[in-house]
Protein backbone atom coordinates (compact mmCIF):
# COMPACT_ATOMS: atom_id res chain seq x y z
CA UNK A 1 0.00 0.00 0.00
CA UNK A 2 2.74 2.90 -1.10
CA UNK A 3 0.79 5.80 -1.24
CA UNK A 4 2.12 9.17 -1.33
CA UNK A 5 -1.03 10.68 0.79
CA UNK A 6 -0.13 9.90 4.03
CA UNK A 7 -3.68 11.20 5.58
CA UNK A 8 -5.25 8.41 4.50
CA UNK A 9 -3.28 5.84 5.61
CA UNK A 10 -3.72 3.83 9.38
CA UNK A 11 -1.37 1.86 11.22
CA UNK A 12 -2.99 -1.02 13.35
CA UNK A 13 -0.81 -3.15 15.22
CA UNK A 14 -1.97 -6.88 15.48
CA UNK A 15 -1.54 -9.45 18.51
CA UNK A 16 -2.86 -12.41 19.05
CA UNK A 17 -5.38 -12.44 21.85
CA UNK A 18 -4.54 -12.84 25.87
CA UNK A 19 -7.01 -16.18 25.36
CA UNK A 20 -4.88 -17.14 21.91
CA UNK A 21 -2.13 -16.63 23.98
CA UNK A 22 -2.86 -18.76 26.95
CA UNK A 23 -3.80 -21.66 24.76
CA UNK A 24 -0.90 -21.41 22.77
CA UNK A 25 1.27 -21.27 25.71
CA UNK A 26 -0.53 -24.55 27.33
CA UNK A 27 -0.19 -26.60 23.96
CA UNK A 28 3.75 -25.66 23.26
CA UNK A 29 3.79 -27.24 26.68
CA UNK A 30 1.84 -30.09 25.69
CA UNK A 31 3.37 -30.64 22.97
CA UNK A 32 7.35 -30.43 24.78
CA UNK A 33 6.05 -33.00 26.87
CA UNK A 34 4.64 -35.37 24.04
CA UNK A 35 7.99 -35.06 22.03
CA UNK A 36 10.06 -35.65 24.91
CA UNK A 37 8.05 -39.31 25.47
CA UNK A 38 8.00 -39.61 21.84
CA UNK A 39 11.54 -39.11 21.78
CA UNK A 40 12.66 -41.30 24.76
CA UNK A 41 10.23 -44.10 23.53
CA UNK A 42 12.09 -44.30 20.30
CA UNK A 43 15.79 -43.84 21.27
CA UNK A 44 14.84 -46.61 23.41
CA UNK A 45 13.71 -49.22 20.93
CA UNK A 46 16.04 -47.80 18.16
CA UNK A 47 20.04 -47.40 18.58
CA UNK A 48 20.39 -47.04 14.37
CA UNK A 49 17.98 -44.20 14.45
CA UNK A 50 19.41 -41.94 16.91
CA UNK A 51 20.95 -39.21 14.62
CA UNK A 52 17.55 -38.21 12.62
CA UNK A 53 15.42 -38.64 15.51
CA UNK A 54 17.78 -36.68 17.52
CA UNK A 55 17.63 -33.37 14.83
CA UNK A 56 13.57 -34.05 14.26
CA UNK A 57 13.82 -33.25 18.32
CA UNK A 58 16.18 -30.22 18.19
CA UNK A 59 13.46 -28.30 15.63
CA UNK A 60 10.20 -29.65 17.88
CA UNK A 61 12.06 -28.59 21.13
CA UNK A 62 13.36 -24.73 19.30
CA UNK A 63 9.69 -24.63 18.06
CA UNK A 64 8.09 -25.48 21.49
CA UNK A 65 10.20 -23.33 23.23
CA UNK A 66 9.76 -20.28 20.91
CA UNK A 67 5.95 -20.47 20.47
CA UNK A 68 6.14 -20.76 24.71
CA UNK A 69 8.34 -17.87 25.07
CA UNK A 70 6.05 -15.77 22.46
CA UNK A 71 2.77 -16.59 24.20
CA UNK A 72 4.98 -15.04 27.37
CA UNK A 73 6.24 -12.35 26.14
CA UNK A 74 2.39 -11.61 24.40
CA UNK A 75 0.51 -12.02 27.43
CA UNK A 76 2.98 -9.60 29.50
CA UNK A 77 2.61 -7.42 27.08
CA UNK A 78 -1.07 -6.43 27.42
CA UNK A 79 -0.22 -5.59 30.83
CA UNK A 80 1.00 -1.72 28.90
CA UNK A 81 -0.74 1.08 27.29
CA UNK A 82 1.23 -0.32 23.79
CA UNK A 83 1.86 -3.67 22.83
CA UNK A 84 5.49 -4.63 22.69
CA UNK A 85 7.85 -6.91 21.26
CA UNK A 86 4.87 -9.42 20.71
CA UNK A 87 3.51 -7.62 18.02
CA UNK A 88 3.21 -10.05 15.02
CA UNK A 89 2.83 -6.42 12.08
CA UNK A 90 2.42 -3.45 11.72
CA UNK A 91 -0.34 -2.86 8.65
CA UNK A 92 -1.30 -0.05 6.81
CA UNK A 93 -4.68 0.26 6.32
CA UNK A 94 -5.96 2.79 3.35
CA UNK A 95 -9.04 4.85 3.95
CA UNK A 96 -11.34 5.34 0.89
CA UNK A 97 -12.79 8.37 0.21
CA UNK A 98 -16.86 7.54 1.22
CA UNK A 99 -19.22 10.04 -0.41
CA UNK A 100 -20.74 10.79 2.96
CA UNK A 101 -17.87 11.99 4.61
CA UNK A 102 -16.75 14.36 1.79
CA UNK A 103 -18.26 17.33 0.52
CA UNK A 104 -18.85 18.18 -2.34
CA UNK A 105 -17.15 21.22 -3.34
CA UNK A 106 -13.81 21.02 -1.49
CA UNK A 107 -13.11 16.93 -1.00
CA UNK A 108 -12.36 18.22 2.72
CA UNK A 109 -13.81 15.70 5.24
CA UNK A 110 -17.44 16.17 7.07
CA UNK A 111 -17.21 18.81 10.13
CA UNK A 112 -17.70 16.48 12.54
CA UNK A 113 -15.32 14.03 11.59
CA UNK A 114 -12.83 16.96 11.29
CA UNK A 115 -13.89 18.50 15.03
CA UNK A 116 -13.70 14.77 16.34
CA UNK A 117 -9.77 14.92 15.20
CA UNK A 118 -8.75 18.12 16.31
CA UNK A 119 -10.53 17.37 19.64
CA UNK A 120 -9.17 14.38 19.80
CA UNK A 121 -5.63 16.19 19.00
CA UNK A 122 -6.27 18.59 21.92
CA UNK A 123 -6.95 15.39 24.14
CA UNK A 124 -3.70 13.62 23.30
CA UNK A 125 -1.67 16.89 24.42
CA UNK A 126 -1.05 17.83 20.48
CA UNK A 127 -2.59 21.29 21.00
CA UNK A 128 -3.00 23.55 22.99
CA UNK A 129 -6.53 25.04 24.11
CA UNK A 130 -6.16 27.71 22.30
CA UNK A 131 -4.95 26.32 19.28
CA UNK A 132 -7.79 23.84 19.95
CA UNK A 133 -10.14 26.60 20.22
CA UNK A 134 -9.03 28.62 17.10
CA UNK A 135 -9.01 25.53 14.71
CA UNK A 136 -12.89 24.79 16.09
CA UNK A 137 -13.91 27.90 15.59
CA UNK A 138 -12.19 28.06 11.97
CA UNK A 139 -13.91 24.50 11.22
CA UNK A 140 -17.39 26.12 12.57
CA UNK A 141 -17.23 29.32 10.47
CA UNK A 142 -16.97 27.17 7.13
CA UNK A 143 -19.71 26.67 5.14
CA UNK A 144 -21.48 23.55 5.77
Amino acid sequence: MNNPDNNKINRATLRPSPTSSVITLVMSLLFLVFGLVFFFSVVGESKEGRGPISFFFLIWLGACIAMAVYSIINLSSFKKSRPGAAALEVVEIERESAPDREESSGGKPDFSVRLREVEALRKEGLLTEEEYQRKRREILDEKW
